[in-house]
Order: C-alpha cells, then structure tokens, then sequence
C-alpha cells in the first residue's frame, strides 16, 4: 500500500462508463454523497471512463457536476430518441464483440474503422456537447481512458499527456458508430468502455480504491454479458490483492440495468436513483475512504 507522509491512507476514486444514464447515477450519488459530508472529491486520484469521464473531470475540477446534466440536454438537442437507442444498442453489439477475446484489439480495430466510416455528428459539433469544459485546466490528478481506433489500444489521458481536458473527455465518450471519433494530435480515439467499463486498473496504487460502477457487477444483472463481466471481475480482484477496495453498483429496485442506457428520460430518473441511494450507503462510503 502507498500511503501519504501524514500516515492518512491514498485513495482513488473510480467512475465508468454507462451512458446516459450512467451519467445521471454518477451525478444524484455524488450530490447525494456531498450533502452527507462525503466529498469524494478531496484528497485522492479520479478516473473516468466515458460517462465517469464527464462527471470525473467535473468533480476533479471543483466544479458544480451537476453541470453533466447540461451536456446531456445537449445531448438531446442534438441526437433523437431513436438515433440514441440505436447507438446505445450498436455500443452494446461492439462490446460483445470485443468481450469475446483474449486480445481485443483486433475487434477494437474494426469498430474503429466502422467508427470513422459511420455517419454522425460533425466532430465539432460532437466537441461542442462538451462545452462546459471548455478553457478548464487539466486537474491534478484527474485521468480518463479512451481507445486508440487504429491500434486497438487503451490509452490513459492525465495531466502529462498534454491533451486539452475537453477533447480527452470527449474521446472518452465517443459511443462508437453515434458519436464520432475525436482527432487528438493526428490519431482518432473512441469510447473507453467498450472493454472495460469501470478500467479500475488505470488508476494509480493507492490504499483505497471506491468504484462506481453504472452497471451492475457480476454475471446477476438483467441482461449481462458474461465474458464482459468476467473480465471486470477479474480486474477487481486484481485490486483487491492489495488494495481496500469497495466497488458501488445502481440500485434500480431489482430491474437490472435498464435496456437503453442512453435513454434521456431515464437518466433524470437515475439522479433521484443516485441521490436515494447515497443516503442508503453514505456511512459504508465513507467509511471506506477515510478508514
């Protein structure tokens, strides 16, 4: 374990992917959290994954994340419902494809040619969606995971990437086939998430590390594909070796993870989900970040 030279314990805080409904979730629990007394903003590392990647960059920033929701009614200015479930449902078909291999790139390659093949946004108006972060400075300590559509690899944005703060969270975002990919120094970059949707191991070694997961972990949830969750849980138990680790899952009220995660409507009602459940596990939260 690495602990700081006060002897308190090093934390990161970990936010994946899920849409956008993942966004509203992410955004209710963490205002719910900060009503409760528990700011998970201080004092550690944040790493995002797409939807994490929005409210992350927020959070790190000291900025009011409830601004996430602005860039979801963006979002619905400029995509319609049904452009949204289909690339909801295309996201899914691509990270079933990629789940199912021991190396992924190669899968990961062909969504990114798909990808850049797609008709979508312009990709300047895809950047302008993120415009709350426009001017922010890279946080301290803040990184978000986008892939690399030519090489199929996972890349780590943080502060020494020298990657404005808005493009690497749009990179992080970009559901493959809705959203186009975002051009970062020449090469094009897509969604985080489509192998992992939590990248857990992306943080760096800390004591404690609090994971909100936008899906339900493990191979229970309505709809879960299992070599996508296997593969999350062997991440997480990778953690868990030697790390305090507390991972932290929706509660929808036993429904599973909802069908269209990028359905708009249920992403308001994932802010109330979050910001009941925040009162629900606020104590367990904190006392695993602050042990």
């Amino acid at each position: 374990m690495t602990s700081s030279r006060n002897g308190s314990p090093t934390r990161a805080l970990v936010l994946g992917g899920g849409g956008a409904v993942g966004v509203g979730w992410q955004t209710g629990l963490l205002t719910g959290l900060r009503e409760a007394g528990v700011d998970m903003a201080g004092g550690g590392a944040i790493v995002g994954t797409s939807a994490g990647a929005l409210v992350g960059a927020l959070l790190a920033s000291g900025r009011d994340i409830t601004e996430a929701l602005t860039a979801l009614a963006a979002l619905r200015q400029s995509v319609d419902p049904d452009g949204l479930a289909a690339g909801g449902a295309a996201f899914v078909s691509a990270r079933r494809q990629a789940s199912l291999d021991s190396d992924p790139r190669p899968a990961l390659k062909a969504i990114g040619h798909a990808a850049q093949e797609a008709s979508t946004l312009a990709e300047d108006v895809y950047l302008g969606l993120f415009g709350t972060l426009d001017g922010v400075a890279w946080p301290a300590g803040f990184r978000c995971t986008a892939v690399d559509t030519d090489t199929g690899d996972l890349v780590v944005w943080d502060q020494e990437s020298g990657v404005p703060l808005l493009h690497a969270v749009a990179s992080s975002c970009v559901v493959p086939m809705l959203f186009p990919p975002v051009t970062i120094n020449g090469s094009r970059y897509m969604d985080g998430g489509i192998v992992s949707h939590v990248n857990a191991t992306a943080a760096p070694p800390t004591d404690v590390v609090v994971v909100l997961s936008c899906h339900p972990l493990g191979t229970h949830g309505a709809g879960a594909d299992l070599a996508l969750e296997a593969r999350v849980e062997a991440e997480l138990a990778q953690l868990r070796e030697n790390r305090r680790l507390l991972a932290i899952e929706p509660d929808f009220g036993g429904t599973g993870r909802p069908a269209n995660m990028m359905d708009s409507e249920l992403a308001v009602q994932a802010v109330e989900v979050g910001r009941r459940q925040a009162k629900r596990e606020a104590a367990t939260i904190q006392a695993a970040w602050t042990f």
